[in-house]
């Protein structure tokens, strides 16, 4: 389904750019309107005191005798007639002493003021700003044309009007063109990311090399897909191997009751084939059984129940349960802990972690060898599982907890491993606060550790012997 264009990011980012260019272009439009405005008011009443200057000061050059003859002194006097072309002058009556022609239209005079006043009138067609002011004689009333200025202030309105909408128009075309050439590569990531596919996790995100914000969104993405192609190949991996360790007991089951069937048998032959059965269903059981497990921890179910607990007893369980096992192959089993090890955790659940361990070093440590455990407590509780068996490829070292993955395929189907063991003690420690970490050399064994928090408070005593047990 395509999108519709306007729902892109770049009309979207082009239609908000062009949006604040044209808030922007009104604000400043307005500012300098008001800015215009008060620039002509300021320039109008600064030239409109002068005049009211040279008017007072000329009536203040009469005698009280002359001011009678005030009125043919004003028509006579070309000084006045020339600085103030627009003034009337009303005595303290009311009466009118003098007026120019242009005067004549302007609105009737108001009552005397005490203060200087301004105003803004307009006559036929033409705006007139108007000083009224008291002088000796009464009031005078003197006028400014300020109709040159509004040509001006039309002026700058007429290429606001027509000019905005333009500059908006080139700017919105050269928004739309940078925000495509910036999103190009979103669309190309897009393109790539689209032929991903389950079956091929090869492919990678195209990277400009600028090292911006897509190019680290692309280097994030590309690691997340190379995650996710090593565990699409182990899990691949892991089902081969699941449908062979599940297919061969079920056909070892299978042949062995249509043998039965074939013909009768004795009663050893039945003991023997029922013995084949159960060995058979006991291993189908376990692998379900882990597998199980590691699907419920990755449903975020946790079933463990953490109480105080003593390490060092369930390790001596664990090892008591490994122990046939151990001697059967020709393996010495020991095991050193303090006489009691407090912490918190879940007994049976890290039973079968220590198990795992040495069901791990038995199977990789051949006759006659050592399987050693210890337990050193501390700020930290350290419990380590080491045998002197083939040990671990350093190449294998860092994955050798995750799930599914197995050190010598061959190796591992001899020993009837499916891969899952350690994965389950990594998650086992884990939910426990704790880390559990390897170290191995090639022909001369491996050491596991698994760290716990110690608790701050425990019903056991901390201060116990240790004990030697072989």
């Amino acid at each position: 389904m395509t999108d519709s264009p306007t729902h892109s990011i770049r009309f979207r980012l082009t239609a908000a750019y062009t949006a604040v260019l044209a808030i922007t272009f009104a604000l400043i439009g307005v500012a300098i309107w008001v800015a215009l405005e008060s620039s002509i008011q300021r320039t109008a009443d600064r030239d409109l005191r002068a005049r009211l200057a040279d008017v007072r000061r000329y009536v203040d050059s009469f005698s009280p005798e002359d001011l009678k003859h005030l009125e043919e002194e004003f028509r006579e006097e070309s000084l006045l007639s020339q600085s103030v072309a627009n003034v009337r002058i009303a005595g303290a009556q009311g009466q009118w002493l003098y007026q120019t022609p242009s005067a004549e239209s302007w609105p009737p005079l108001s009552p005397p003021k005490s203060q200087i006043s301004f105003e803004t009138i307009r006559v036929r067609n033409d705006r007139i700003r108007l000083l009224t002011a008291p002088i000796r004689v009464g009031t005078v009333q003197i006028g400014l044309s300020i109709g040159e200025f509004e040509e001006v202030k039309n002026g700058f309105l007429w290429t606001l009007g027509l000019g905005s909408p333009l500059l908006l128009f080139i700017a919105a075309l050269g928004g739309y063109w940078l925000s495509g050439r910036a999103l190009r590569p979103v669309d190309q990531i897009s393109q790539a990311a689209a032929q991903i596919s389950a079956q091929d996790l090869s492919a990678r995100l195209p990277s400009s090399g600028v090292g911006d914000e897509l190019d680290r969104l692309s280097a994030v993405l590309n690691e997340m897909l190379r995650r996710l192609q090593a565990a699409f190949h182990r899990i691949t991996e892991f089902t081969a191997d699941a449908s062979h360790e599940l297919r061969t007991p079920v056909s070892v089951i299978q042949t062995t009751a249509e043998l039965m069937q074939s013909k009768p048998r004795t009663v050893e032959e039945h003991v023997a084939a029922w013995s084949r059965v159960h060995a058979e269903t006991a291993r189908t059981g376990l692998l379900i059984s882990d597998l199980l497990l590691l699907a419920r921890s990755d449903a975020g179910k946790n079933d463990l129940e953490l109480r105080p607990i003593d390490l060092a007893e369930t390790a001596y369980s664990a090892a008591d349960e490994m122990r046939v096992i151990a001697e059967a192959k020709g393996l010495r089993l020991s095991i050193e802990t303090p006489k009691t090890c407090p912490i918190t955790g879940d007994a049976d659940a890290l039973r079968r972690a220590i198990c795992i361990l040495l069901d791990n070093a038995i199977k990789f440590t051949s006759a006659p060898g050592d399987v050693h455990v210890s337990i050193v407590s501390g700020e930290k509780t350290v419990l380590t599982v080491s045998d002197t068996g083939v040990g671990i490829a350093s190449a294998d070292l860092p994955l050798i907890f995750e799930r599914f993955y197995r050190v010598g395929k061959d190796r591992s189907r001899q020993t009837g491993g499916a891969g899952l063991g350690l994965s389950i003690a990594y998650w086992i420690v884990d939910r426990h606060g704790g880390e559990i970490t390897v170290a191995s050399v090639v022909g001369k064994g491996s050491i596991f550790s698994m760290v716990f928090p110690s608790p701050t408070a425990s019903p056991f005593s901390a201060s116990s012997p240790s004990s030697v047990r072989s």
